[in-house]
């Protein structure tokens, strides 16, 4: 079945992979060194990748592209894990996981900034487009990110 999506989008169709516990190389996925790895913009570790956090990490937007166009980075999500993964070098990172360090005295809060990962990363494989999204696609991880945005223009 590997060989059969790669083939696919070597002749041009598109490839979304998004995250999760069982994504890329985390309990289940053993994606590293396959040829699916072959067409997605990201290198995926041969161990595993799972990244949880207990505090959020906020979503940054690195770069303009029309994937992201009217979301609004004003007010940017939070999320609590993600597939750490490494962009390739003609990949293009649109989204960042940044990840902070926290630190309570007394009444007051601090944030330090601690790291960054790719989130939302998007290349070409061969002719198809191929994208990557670290996080998944319900609450476990993505928490905030499901509900973001303008909640008055949302219908019940």
């Amino acid at each position: 079945m590997r060989l059969r999506i790669a083939a696919r989008v070597r002749r041009g169709a598109g490839l979304l992979m998004i995250g999760g516990w069982e994504s890329f190389q985390g309990s289940g996925g053993s994606y590293s060194g396959t040829v699916i790895q072959e067409v997605l913009p990201v290198r995926i570790s041969p161990t595993d990748d799972r990244v949880n956090y207990s505090f959020p990490c906020l979503v940054h937007k690195p770069e303009e592209h029309p994937i992201l166009a009217d979301l609004p980075f004003g007010r940017p999500p939070c999320i609590g894990g993600y597939n750490r993964v490494e962009a390739k070098a003609d990949a293009r990172v649109l989204l960042e996981a940044v990840r902070f360090r926290t630190r309570a005295e007394g009444s007051s809060c601090s944030f330090a900034e601690e790291g960054r990962d790719v989130l939302l990363v998007v290349g070409a494989g061969a002719e198809g487009r191929t994208a990557v999204f670290t996080s998944d696609a319900a609450p476990h991880w993505v928490g905030g990110f499901v509900d973001w945005g303008d909640r008055q223009h949302l219908t019940v």
